[in-house]
C-alpha cells in the first residue's frame, strides 16, 4: 500500500539520542526509522520496517535461488530440547515457566526445534533438503548497545540443510556461502568473509561475514599477500623462528628480581623469542599452566576452547602452593599441574622459570625436559607473522 509523504508517520528528531555512540544508531533514531522500547528492545517504525522488508525480500530471493524452502518456528521452545543439546545452561538463554510450571526457553537460535522438525524426514530419498525462516530470536544480552547492533530481541534469517553425506553437506555449505555473498553485494555492503569460531551452536566449520565498522567489537586478521582472513579469536599465523643454542641439559641460572620476559631477556642478553611465558590459571577448580613463547600474547578465547570451560588467573597464593615459587619464576619442568603448551614450543630450546623464586632454567626442550598434556594453538596472531 502506498502512502502520500504527508500521511507517512516519519517522526524525525533534530538532535542525536543522548546515549548513542554509533553513527547508525544516531541516524536510525533521528531519521524516524526506529524507536527504543527498552535497552536492547526496538520498535521498527513504518519507514524502518519498509527497509527491513526490502532486505527480507533480497534474502528470500537468494535463498529460494539455491532451493531453500521457507518455514517458520516458534520463539517459545521446550526446555527439554535445550537440555538434550547441553545449551540450557548458557547465560544468554532466557528461561521461563508457564502456569503449570512447565519450563520453556526463548530461542536464541532454532537448531533444537529444527532438528525436531527434521523427524518429518523418513528416508534418505527425501534428501537433500534446505529449510529456512525469518523468525524472532531473544537472548539475555548483558551489554545491549549500538542501536540495532547488539540487541535482546531480533529477527534472524536462519537456514538448515539436511544432506545424505559429507559431500552433500559441503555442497550445501558452498551454495549458502554463494547466496550470502550475493545478498551482501545486492545490499551494497562492504564485507569480509572470514574464518570464525563455531560458538555456542557447535559444529566443525564456520565462516562469518564481517562489515567494517568503527562501532564494531570484533577484530579480524587480513593477510596482505594472500586471501586469508579470520576473526582474531581463531586466526592462525606462522611466527618467525629464532636461532637456538642447543644444550645437552637445562642449566639453572640465578635471576634475582627478574619477573617479566623483557627483564629476563635483558638480564641474560638473549632474544625474547627463546623464552617461554608461563601463565597459571584456574579452571574447574584446578590450576593449569598455559605456556606460550615469550614474545607472544596468549589468546584467552583459544585457551577457553582448549580447556572447554571458563578460567581465571591464579592468585598469588595459589601459584605458590602449586609451584613453590612466585609468579615470575615458574615454569613447566617437574610440576604436578596440567601443562598446555602453544604449538610454537614443540621445537627449540627455551629459558623458563625454575619453580624457584629468583631462578630460571636455560635450554629447556619439550619432550626431553617436560611433557605437556597437549600442544594447541594458544597464541594471538600478530601483524608481523607470516
Amino acid at each position: 500500500m502506498m502512502h502520500r509523504a504527508s500521511q507517512l508517520h516519519l517522526p524525525t528528531l533534530r538532535d542525536d539520542p543522548a546515549d548513542a555512540e554509533a553513527a547508525s544508531h544516531k541516524l536510525l533514531v533521528r531519521g524516524g526509522f526506529v524507536r527504543q522500547v527498552s535497552a536492547g528492545l526496538w520498535t521498527y517504525l513504518p519507514l524502518g520496517w519498509r527497509v527491513h522488508q526490502n532486505v527480507v525480500r533480497i534474502i528470500r530471493e537468494e535463498m529460494n535461488a539455491i532451493g531453500g524452502q521457507e518455514m517458520f518456528e516458534p520463539l517459545i521452545t521446550p526446555a527439554e530440547l535445550w537440555e538434550r543439546t547441553g545449551r540450557y545452561g548458557s547465560t544468554e538463554v532466557y528461561k521461563l515457566t508457564d502456569r503449570s510450571e512447565k519450563r520453556f526457553v526463548l530461542a536464541l537460535s532454532h537448531e533444537e526445534t529444527m532438528a525436531l522438525a527434521a523427524t518429518e524426514l523418513r528416508s534418505y530419498r527425501q534428501l537433500p533438503q534446505t529449510w529456512y525462516q525469518f523468525a524472532n530470536k531473544a537472548r539475555d544480552e548483558p551489554r545491549p548497545r549500538g542501536g540495532l547492533l547488539r540487541v535482546r530481541e531480533f529477527v534472524m534469517k536462519d537456514s538448515y540443510s539436511f544432506d545424505r553425506d559429507e559431500a552433500g553437506l559441503e555442497e550445501s555449505f558452498r551454495r549458502h556461502a554463494a547466496a550470502y555473498r550475493a545478498i551482501f553485494e545486492r545490499c551494497g555492503l562492504e564485507f569480509y568473509e572470514v574464518e570464525s569460531d563455531v560458538g555456542i551452536m557447535g559444529g566443525s566449520l564456520s565462516i562469518e561475514y564481517q562489515a567494517p565498522s568503527v562501532a564494531g567489537e570484533d577484530t579480524i586478521a587480513v593477510c596482505t599477500s594472500c586471501d586469508y582472513k579470520a576473526n582474531v579469536q581463531v586466526a592462525t599465523s606462522t611466527p618467525s623462528r629464532p636461532e637456538f643454542a642447543p644444550v645437552d641439559a637445562p642449566e639453572e641460572v640465578e635471576t634475582p628480581g627478574v619477573g617479566t620476559i623483557d627483564a629476563l631477556a635483558d638480564f641474560l642478553g638473549i632474544d625474547p623469542r627463546t623464552t617461554a611465558k608461563a601463565m597459571p590459571v584456574v579452571a574447574g577448580g584446578k590450576v593449569v599452566l598455559a605456556l606460550v613463547r615469550g614474545d607472544h600474547r596468549l589468546n584467552e578465547f583459544k585457551l577457553t576452547q582448549a580447556l572447554q570451560t571458563e578460567f581465571r588467573p591464579a592468585h598469588a597464593e595459589e601459584i605458590r602452593d602449586a609451584f613453590d615459587a612466585d609468579g615470575g619464576s615458574i615454569g613447566p619442568v617437574g610440576v604436578a599441574v596440567e601443562v598446555i603448551a602453544d604449538e610454537a614450543l614443540r621445537t627449540g630450546s627455551y629459558v623458563v622459570g625454575a619453580n624457584r623464586t629468583g631462578w630460571h632454567l636455560r635450554g629447556v626442550e619439550s619432550g626431553r625436559d617436560f611433557e605437556p598434556a597437549r600442544f594447541v594453538d594458544l597464541r594471538a596472531a600478530d601483524p608481523g607473522d607470516a
